[in-house]
């Protein structure tokens, strides 16, 4: 295969192990001085003032970001003194702006005030105050998508990841399922595109039988229950958390580098 596809190729199953251990019981958010939640870093999601890294919605890599700014978008109805003593509003929504440090371009981010593990406008309890991201400007799409992936593809994970940004975790499941299903039917065999009609779990898994899939990113959608428990023909008015759907993601846009990005990578590697 020649040193550079080694090096791609083991790239690759680094990212497949790490991501499925993530999804497995990976390291979990730290706690504050009450033993409340605080969000652990995250490489996989747009930054927010709690996480000022992740991937850009403007270029697609994986970058760290510096704060530009904030102003106040909605108020809570109470007031905070200043050390000059002037009594402001006190804000619970705001946006703020992230410059990443790779492509130098900016991305506008409404956040919510979180106090302890709850947002400040459901009640007022102790704990660590924290800003986190609600809506991204411009949205995450597939910035980072290799033109590889065939277009259709391209565009059902691009609307899905909008559907994230815009906290709409049904509308995002159902999309992402389209992929994964456009995945096994546009590159599975015959047997797997039967196996999809169960549930895509089993489609995925008989493309790894088959070898043309890493057993991990198969034993990665057993685990998810939008892809392991759910029928082929999802109900788009069933629950999704939007941590469901942020695992979803996150395995659909493993399958797609896997499935089309890598063997891109290694041919233009040898060519």
């Amino acid at each position: 295969m020649g040193r550079a596809g080694d090096s791609v190729l083991g790239a690759l199953r680094y990212i497949v192990i790490m991501a499925s251990q993530r999804l497995m019981g990976g390291k979990q958010g730290e706690r504050g001085k009450r033993g409340e939640d605080i969000p652990a870093s995250n490489p996989d999601t747009p930054p927010d003032s709690s996480d000022p890294s992740g991937v850009c919605p403007r270029c697609g890599r994986a970058s760290n970001f510096k704060v530009l700014g904030s102003l106040p978008v909605s108020f809570g109805g109470s007031y905070i003194q200043t050390r000059d003593g002037e009594m402001i509003p006190d804000a619970i929504d705001r946006v703020s702006s992230f410059l990443c440090m790779g492509c130098g371009q900016a991305t506008a981010v409404v956040e919510e005030e979180w106090i302890g593990d709850q947002p400040a406008r459901e009640g007022r309890r102790g704990g660590a105050i924290t800003w986190r991201g609600i809506h991204w400007w411009p949205p995450p799409s597939s910035a980072d998508l290799d033109e590889a992936i065939p277009s259709a593809l391209r565009d059902n994970y691009a609307e899905a990841m909008r559907a994230l940004s815009a906290r709409a975790p049904r509308a995002a499941a159902v999309m992402l399922r389209r992929t994964i299903e456009g995945i096994v039917k546009e590159s599975g065999s015959e047997q797997a595109r039967r196996a999809v009609k169960t549930n895509l779990a089993s489609g995925l898994r008989t493309m790894a039988n088959e070898h043309a899939l890493d057993a991990n990113l198969a034993k990665w959608a057993e685990e998810i229950r939008l892809t392991g428990n759910a029928g082929a023909h999802f109900d788009p008015m069933d629950d999704v958390s939007p941590a469901e759907a942020e695992d979803l993601a996150r395995l659909t846009r493993q399958l797609l580098h896997y499935v089309y990005e890598l063997p891109a990578k290694l041919r233009r590697a040898h060519s």
